[in-house]
């Protein structure tokens, strides 16, 4: 049960948003990380062959006129200006490119002197005359040296590269494949949301279609839906085509019952009748006649009840013209005579009072409410019926000061075979659940609230 409980706390098109989110920043995120690793690898092995290369290139083009002569030239210096460019991401052209004055080199003889220099390295030794790859650091900062020893010139040619040069590619590299994800992820939401939108269209148009369905239309389903929700579809078909089964036998039964009952009634009926001549004045035959009397008045009351039950629920439309209010309230009134006798009665309807409605079941509300009001309230008190024009509607209010009902009560009112207090015996339980069915069919309301200083008010609104 829990696990049911939960399930309904989120929403299955934002979890699959999340997910599918969820899975391309990760994927996004392994692609960038294993791609800035493997970028790191082969920067540092393209500058360290563009070192390798430059010593090679300064082999073939240098001579040593110093062996051959005997005299040790002066060193000769290559001046690198500085660019004034800080990062490849400013402008730079064929006179000031970018980080020229971070490359560096320096040609040496056999015994140590130094032959050729650029003028941004220093006269000191960049690193230690031994074949390959080193790291130093000079001034605070940190070069990537290449030092190589020509047998042929009997020279030690060493090419320098300051790391701050392969570091910033690096950050580029890194930043680009940070900016990326930020810029393609929340596009990517945007069009998953959109597609998961389009998605779940038919299923937004099911669930409209279920809400908009009257509550007695249990026809089947046969909206076109995607290929997954036809199942549902089908189950559903199946559930509403067994609920109307059910129902359809349920008032078959309550209608076959109703008219068998109407017979045995009347025989009952015309038999208690036909004893109260034969007994004379004996009063202990009048009280079991009486017993009878009454037992067939509430059985006959209650197959009324289920025959009107029966004629409501098959009622798929009605016949609504404007009528008059007040005629309908004296009608109902007229009906129940003389059981209404014994009340004070307050009317508050204007006679122009116009009310759209089926006239025949709207009498048949007021009549069930007006009884009930008689009913559950003691006799000479008054019972007070008013009707009003309000927004889109007419509102009528039936009260009384009868022994009224707790809020558990009213909740439980409109059930069918509800009854207040089961013990009494009074009525069917199937009035209240009559109105509210007539009234919704009417597009209306039906409502109960406990009045000041006890008693009911029982409000039905009609749309107009």
């Amino acid at each position: 049960m829990t696990r049911f409980i939960g399930m309904q706390r989120y929403s299955l098109r934002w979890l699959l948003t999340l997910l599918m989110l969820a899975g391309i920043v990760l994927s996004v995120g392994i692609s960038s990380g294993l791609s800035i690793r493997d970028a790191k690898v082969q920067i540092e092995e393209l500058f360290d062959a563009q070192m390798l290369q430059s010593v090679k290139i300064l082999e073939l083009f240098y001579h040593n006129e110093v062996d051959r002569q005997g005299v040790p030239p002066t060193p000769q210096i290559l001046h690198v200006a500085d660019s004034q460019i800080s990062s490849f991401a400013e402008k730079a052209n064929t006179l000031r490119l970018a980080y020229e004055h971070k490359l560096a080199f320096q040609i040496w003889n056999q015994t140590k002197q130094l032959l050729v220099l650029s003028d941004n390295i220093g006269h000191q030794p960049i690193t230690a005359f031994d074949e390959g790859y080193h790291k130093t650091t000079i001034n605070g900062e940190l070069w990537h040296v290449f030092s190589y020893f020509s047998t042929k010139e009997h020279v030690w040619i060493m090419t320098a590269q300051q790391d701050e040069v392969r570091q910033e590619l690096i950050s580029q590299m890194v930043r680009n494949s940070i900016l990326v994800p930020l810029l393609v992820v929340p596009l990517t939401l945007v069009l998953i949301s959109l597609l998961l939108y389009l998605l779940f269209r038919p299923l937004k148009a099911f669930e409209r279609e279920l809400l908009s369905r009257a509550a007695n239309d249990l026809t089947p389903l046969t909206m076109p839906l995607p290929k997954e929700l036809i199942p549902v579809r089908g189950a559903l078909n199946h559930y509403i085509g067994s609920i109307a089964g059910f129902i359809a036998r349920e008032r078959r039964f309550s209608a076959d019952a109703a008219h068998e009952l109407k017979t045995p009634l009347a025989v009952i009926k015309l038999h208690q009748q036909g004893l109260e001549s034969f007994v004379g004045n004996a009063p202990q035959y009048h009280l079991h006649l009486q017993a009878i009397n009454a037992g067939v008045a509430h059985m006959s009351h209650m197959v009324e009840q289920l025959l009107l039950l029966a004629r409501v629920d098959s009622l798929n439309e009605l016949k609504v013209q404007p009528h008059g209010l007040l005629t309908m309230v004296e009608d109902a009134l007229n009906q129940l005579m003389p059981q209404i006798t014994d009340y004070e009665w307050m009317i508050d309807v204007d006679p122009p009072l116009q009310l759209i409605c089926d006239r025949f079941y709207l009498v048949l509300v007021l009549k069930n409410i007006i009884e009930n009001a008689c009913k559950y309230s003691e006799v000479e008190t008054q019972i007070t019926i008013s009707a009003q024009q309000v927004h889109k509607g007419i509102e009528i209010r039936v009260a009384d000061r009868g022994q009224g009902m707790t809020p558990e009560q009213i909740l439980s009112a409109t059930e069918r075979f509800y009854r207040v207090n089961e013990n009494e015996g009074i009525g069917a339980g199937l009035g209240l659940s009559i109105c509210q069915h007539i009234i919704k069919l009417h597009q209306g309301r039906l409502t109960i609230q406990p009045r000041a200083q006890g008693g009911l008010i029982v409000c039905m609104f009609i749309p107009q």
